[in-house]
C-alpha cells in the first residue's frame, strides 16, 4: 500500500497592512498632538486650555491620552493654581457682565420713567407721593421702602402705590417698628385699619429698646414700613424723582 504525504500551508497569524501616505500623515499628526497634550498638561494646563491649543480634539480622546500621566507634586500645585485663577477670572468676567447688564436695564428704566413723568405729573397724588418718598423713602438698598409714623403719610403712600401704580396690596410688604413698652397696645390693628391690609399679612414686628418707662406721646403708634420688593419699581421711582428734580431745576 502506498503511503501519501500531505503538506499543509498556513497563513501567518500576524501581517503588516500597507499604509498609504495620507493615513501615515494623520497618524503622525495625532502622535504630535498627543505629545503636545502631555507637554501642556505637565505645564499645568487644564483640559479646556489644551483643547484651545489643539483643534478638533475631543475631551474623551484627551482623557485617554492623559489618564496614565502622573504629575509631580509641583506640577499638581501648578495645575491647581491655574484652575483657581481660571475660576476666579470667570467669576470676575461673569460679575462684570452682570453689572453691565444691570446698568443697561437701569438706564432703560430711567428713560421710560422720564417719558412717563410727563403724563403722571399731571396727577397731584402722583406728585405728593413722589415728594413724600423723596423726603422719607429709602435710597440706599435698591428696594422701595417708605417708613413713617404719621398715619396721613402712610395712607397717602398706600394710595400712591395702589391707585397710581396699581401695586396689588398682597405685593406690599408691611412691618411695624415700635418700642417694647407699647407691645400691649396692639398697634398692628391700628395700622391695619389705616392701610386696609389685614394683620396676618404684616411681617414680624420689630421691638426697640427704650429707657423711658412712660409713654410721652399718647398718639404714637410706632413706625410703619411699606416695601415693594421688585427692584424695577425702585429704579422707576428713582427715575421719576430724577425727572421731577430736572423739571423744577432743583
Amino acid at each position: 500500500m502506498k503511503v501519501g504525504f500531505f503538506i499543509a500551508t498556513y497563513e501567518p497569524l500576524c501581517y503588516t497592512k500597507k499604509i498609504n501616505n495620507r493615513e501615515f500623515t494623520i497618524m503622525k499628526l495625532r502622535l504630535e498632538d498627543k505629545n503636545k497634550s502631555i507637554k501642556l498638561r505637565i505645564q499645568g494646563k487644564t483640559y479646556r486650555e489644551i483643547q484651545s491649543h489643539i483643534p478638533n480634539l475631543s475631551k474623551s480622546t484627551l482623557s485617554g491620552w492623559l489618564k496614565n500621566i502622573k504629575l509631580s507634586s509641583s506640577q499638581k500645585e501648578k495645575l491647581e493654581k491655574n484652575i483657581a485663577n481660571i475660576t476666579n477670572n470667570a467669576r470676575l468676567k461673569s460679575a462684570w457682565t452682570k453689572k453691565e447688564q444691570r446698568l443697561e436695564k437701569i438706564n432703560k428704566l430711567f428713560a421710560l420713567a422720564e417719558k412717563e413723568y410727563v403724563i403722571l405729573s399731571k396727577n397731584s397724588l402722583f406728585l405728593l407721593g413722589l415728594t413724600l418718598y423723596w423726603g422719607e423713602g429709602n435710597k440706599k438698598t435698591q428696594q422701595f421702602q417708605f417708613t413713617n409714623s404719621d398715619p396721613h403719610a402712610i395712607r397717602a403712600m398706600m394710595r400712591w402705590l395702589t391707585e397710581i401704580h396699581k401695586v396689588p396690596k398682597e405685593k406690599i410688604k408691611i412691618r411695624l417698628y415700635t418700642h417694647k413698652l407699647y407691645a400691649h397696645e396692639k398697634c398692628e390693628k391700628f395700622w391695619s385699619e389705616i392701610t386696609n391690609i389685614p394683620v396676618n399679612q404684616f411681617q414680624k414686628t420689630i421691638y426697640k429698646q427704650t429707657i423711658h418707662k412712660i409713654k410721652k406721646n399718647p398718639d404714637y403708634k410706632g413706625c410703619i414700613q411699606l416695601r415693594v420688593l421688585k427692584s424695577e419699581f425702585y429704579w422707576k421711582t428713582m427715575g421719576w424723582l430724577q425727572a421731577m428734580i430736572k423739571k423744577f431745576d432743583f
